[in-house]
């Protein structure tokens, strides 16, 4: 066990269907009977340890979710931004929701154009922005 200290693991739990945890292994207690995976430090008991792997690469990083703060777009840098990074965005017209995360196509100086086509004017619109983390 002493050789999986400090790397990426994944760890499978119990009996098919295994439950898995993924996080650093951060210590390995032989005379408690556990180890502790990730940044929360989670014990697991080794008896309940069916099997542990190194994590590739792509396994360790997590998949991109979107951020739960838009922020609202008044420059031509942010639609430029949201058009070429594809970003999900809420078109309003006062309190009524006219278009639910989609993208930009394309902008000018006083329109915006929607993925299904529509064109809306930006001064009678509220676009809000959400980007992508990770």
């Amino acid at each position: 066990m002493r050789h999986w200290l400090g790397k990426p693991v994944i760890v499978y739990l119990g009996e098919p269907p295994y439950v898995t945890l993924r996080g650093v292994l951060r210590k390995w207690d032989a005379a408690a009977g556990r180890i502790v995976v990730g940044h929360q430090e989670t014990g697991i008991p080794i008896r309940n340890i069916a099997v542990i792997k190194a994590l590739a690469p792509k396994e360790r990083a997590l998949p991109p979710v979107l951020h739960s703060v838009g922020y609202i777009m008044k420059d031509r840098l942010q639609f430029d931004n949201a058009v070429y990074f594809k970003s999900a965005v809420t078109v309003w017209k006062g309190d009524r929701l006219i278009a639910l995360n989609t993208t930009l196509v394309s902008h000018t100086k006083g329109s915006v154009t929607l993925e299904d086509g529509r064109t809306l004017v930006k001064s009678t619109h509220l676009f809000v922005v959400r980007s992508l983390r990770g």
